[in-house]
């Protein structure tokens, strides 16, 4: 069978086609592999033998580069070990030790395996200590769990209670209005705030309006005002737990976690994506005062924390201490920011050689870049962003997200640049021609939050 008879037989099987609604058919343009064989270092290849520059990294679950042999070689020793015992293992004490000494945020750790484990695990803490119900959620920000009380507030919540979404709230990053607004709303019923603390904007952003001021809060009325800081000021003088989604930032931004990086430290925060290097673990971490909650030696009502099955097997476990060693070893987070800097300059130069600017933008922090297609009036625009990848990926590059490894290097990068300005002047030529959607050999990308399929 080839890959497209694979494709259509696994959507008869597997609901989406894919068991990650990133990775379907629909976020992709139709001449994207469509099943992938094997990968490499920042390289993939589908199962045709085509081979890709990866800047996706899967979900952006890599950080050092897939099948990378530091972390392969300690997960295959740890395995003929065994891999799932009737008490807690040495790994399990030996990666929580490394893990308090790593995060400052991080007086207690708990494992999961996925990145919505963990941030349930700290909603679901975060009204246990607090008896609130409201979790006020940042909408700037696209996921932040698989379980209702996120899902529910978004268009697909089909399936989900009423009774569960009606304690979601939403708020704007680096919008105190809109913080202000949901905590007079909801006075003291507002469990916690949760958000990504740096994703494409910075938190040092100017208030909407520089007169603006919060009693009690320490405020700074001129452009450093910063967000995170005032969040953590609210939260305290609330009684509201500030829950930090470190799942993309905290590898990316510093190997401490972006926290560190800017030296606000939530209540709790949640780790995952890349921490494993592309195997399964996530982490809970957070003050003792919470955490211990979920344990058995405190007089406080008891928490169901997080108790999984598969929550502290090896496999995971030796892949996240190996990769966190290796990347501090390697000063990875260096290297990320270094490259990710020159390739934010160069795709710069790429599109406004082709006076694309109004049309395709690159984004976001050095270290965590993003490219986006818009209209002349800044809004998403569908068609543009799926013809740019259906030239790209002709090119053999795969950059729908871009995820920065320690495996991605100059050549690469070169390789990429010139791809964008020979794409540029393609689009260029469609744009002026008003053609876009007929060079399109297959439907536009669709939101993946949507209530229906067409």
């Amino acid at each position: 069978m080839n890959s497209d008879q694979i494709n259509k037989r696994f959507h008869q099987i597997v609901p989406g086609g894919s068991h990650t609604y990133s990775k379907g058919d629909d976020q992709f343009p139709a001449n994207a592999p469509k099943i992938m064989s094997h990968a490499k270092g920042a390289e993939c290849w589908d199962i045709e033998g085509k081979r890709f520059i990866d800047w996706a990294m899967g979900n952006r679950v890599m950080i050092l580069g897939h099948a990378f042999d530091e972390v392969d070689d300690q997960v295959c020793a740890a395995i003929r070990k065994g891999t799932n015992f009737t008490r807690p293992g040495i790994l399990e004490y030996e990666l929580a030790e490394y893990l308090v000494g790593l995060w400052p945020c991080a007086e207690m750790v708990k494992f999961g395996k996925n990145g919505s484990d963990v941030t349930t695990a700290a909603v679901k803490l975060s009204r246990a200590y607090t008896g609130r119900k409201y979790v006020l959620v940042c909408s700037s920000h696209p996921f932040f769990a698989i379980h209702d009380w996120f899902i529910g507030s978004t268009e697909m919540n089909s399936g989900t209670l009423d009774t569960e979404r009606q304690y979601t709230l939403k708020f704007k990053y680096n919008d105190i209005e809109s913080v202000e607004q949901a905590f007079d709303q909801y006075p003291g019923q507002i469990a916690a705030v949760i958000l990504e603390p740096v994703k494409n904007d910075s938190p040092y952003a100017e208030p909407r309006d520089s007169d603006y001021t919060v009693e009690g809060i320490s405020r700074n009325g001129d452009n450093n005002t910063n967000f995170l800081k005032y969040l953590r000021e609210k939260t305290e003088a609330t009684g509201t737990v500030l829950i930090f989604d470190e799942n993309i930032a905290g590898m990316r931004f510093d190997i401490r976690g972006s926290h560190h990086r800017y030296g606000i430290y939530p209540d709790l925060a949640a780790f995952g994506k890349a921490i494993a290097n592309g195997y399964s673990c996530s982490v809970l971490a957070g003050k003792r005062e919470l955490m211990e909650l979920g344990g058995i030696h405190h007089d406080k009502e008891r928490v169901f924390l997080l108790s999984q099955t598969h929550g502290s097997e090896t496999v995971g476990l030796s892949a996240t201490l190996a990769t966190l060693k290796a990347c501090d070893r390697l000063n990875v987070t260096s290297h990320v920011w270094s490259l990710g800097g020159r390739m934010k300059a160069r795709v710069k130069d790429a599109i406004s050689k082709n006076s694309l600017n109004d049309h395709v933008k690159i984004i976001g922090f050095d270290a965590n870049p993003q490219i986006l297609c818009t209209k002349a009036n800044g809004d998403f625009w569908p068609e543009l962003h799926t013809l740019f990848h259906q030239y790209m990926v002709d090119k053999g590059i795969l950059i729908p997200w871009i995820s920065i490894t320690h495996s991605h290097n100059d050549e690469h990068l070169n390789y990429t640049v010139e791809a964008i300005e020979e794409t540029g002047a393609k689009l260029r030529s469609v744009i002026s021609n008003d053609a876009v959607s007929k060079e399109l050999i297959g439907d536009a990308v669709k939101p993946v939050f949507r209530k229906w399929n067409n």
